[in-house]
């Protein structure tokens, strides 16, 4: 077998040879040609070149075979997380009474009390109770629940102007009312959202029907008081209550809390306060004198409420503050309250919570940019 190449005359011939190769080293010329050749066989016949040789190919491919799998590993990795990189929050809108229309964005989505899991972003939400209309703009806030609920005290402006309500009562209870020909219910009764202007009034009590024209005028309740059998004179409840209840006595609805006052036979009455919304209950018994207007007080139960954000936040509960975040269990009367969320970081965010009796009161807002 011939000798070997000494490895310094095999670079020095390589390096000879580049640089008087000029344009055709680039081009892979018949000198190039020759140059693998040489190298082919010196590398043959040198067990040690031969060595190198594969360790350059070994370390090659495995070079390829990395990318490959980095590159799987991306493409995969982005499959699996595409999912949980949407973000997506609750829209909870409640309203008093229950059964108002809901839209966002235009589109209906159903009646209060309604619940919807929708993308983060900003919204504008309506609610519609017959001629009362409510539009608001709204947050969903990434992993946020986010409670609106819609009374109507201060009502929309056009139903405030067109509208008032009549209070209707008998000394004997029970007494059928009609309005306008419509049937309305047993007495004693409120009936709301009625046109301004003159409705006759049809009373069916003991025996005895009555009738009787009432002027409505728009934001007001006019009242109405037949005497029967009985001859008693009427007197007035008023409700006193920081949420909207409905007013039930023998299990017939009579009034709710945002009128002025409910007309009722004097006398002692039996009355059940109700919001199934915030599902509270309760009763009071009421001796109501002639032509003269008793109050009934009202102070709402206490529930728990917990509060977190992420990462952390300073959280103030109607204007006072409450603490940083995690907030657990913290006591608050039921109803609507605004709970505002800061962060010397992610600044300050803000949403409408509701607190009811019903279920656990959990509130949680997250901080970081959308």
């Amino acid at each position: 077998m011939p000798p070997s190449l000494p490895k310094t005359r095999i670079v020095a011939a390589f390096g000879k040879r580049a640089a008087q190769a000029g344009p055709s080293a680039e081009t892979g010329g018949p000198d190039a040609t020759l140059e693998f050749a040489a190298e082919t066989a010196v590398a043959t016949r040198n067990p040690e070149l031969k060595a190198v040789r594969w360790r350059e190919i070994a370390t090659g491919a495995f070079l390829v075979l990395l990318v490959a799998a980095s590159a799987a590993g991306t493409y995969w990795k982005d499959r699996w997380q595409s999912p949980a990189a949407s973000s997506s929050g609750s829209l909870r809108i409640e309203s008093d009474p229950a059964g108002a229309e809901v839209r966002v964005n235009g589109a209906a989505r159903g009646t209060t009390p309604l619940s919807l899991t929708m993308a983060v972003g900003e919204y504008t939400l309506t609610v519609q109770q017959g001629t009362n209309v409510k539009e608001l703009p709204v947050v969903v806030a990434n992993g946020a629940v986010t409670v609106h609920h819609i009374t109507w005290t201060d009502g929309s402006l056009a139903a405030t102007l067109e509208t008032g309500s009549l209070s209707v009562a008998t000394d004997l209870t029970g007494g059928l009312v009609s309005v306008d020909g419509g049937d309305r219910g047993a007495t004693p009764l409120t009936l709301r959202n009625l046109s301004a202007g003159q409705h006759r009034v049809v009373v069916r009590v003991g025996g005895a029907t009555y009738t009787r024209t009432v002027q409505i005028e728009a934001g007001s309740t006019a009242s109405l008081f037949i005497r029967g059998a009985a001859g008693t004179t009427p007197g007035w409840i008023s409700i006193a209550s920081p949420v909207v209840v409905q007013v039930f006595e023998g299990q017939r609805l009579i009034g709710t809390s945002d009128v002025d006052r409910i007309m009722i036979p004097g006398g002692e009455h039996d009355l059940e306060l109700a919001s199934d919304a915030l599902g509270f209950r309760a009763t009071r018994r009421v001796r109501v004198a002639a032509g003269q207007t008793v109050t009934v007080m009202l102070e709402m139960p206490i529930a728990p409420l917990s509060i977190n954000a992420v990462p952390w936040a300073e959280v103030f509960i109607d204007g006072n503050r409450v603490g940083e975040t995690p907030l657990a269990n913290l006591p608050h009367t039921i109803g609507q309250h605004e709970i505002v969320f800061r962060h010397p970081q992610f600044g300050e965010r803000r949403l409408t919570a509701v607190v009811t009796l019903k279920e656990a009161n959990r509130v949680s807002m997250d901080m970081r940019p959308r």
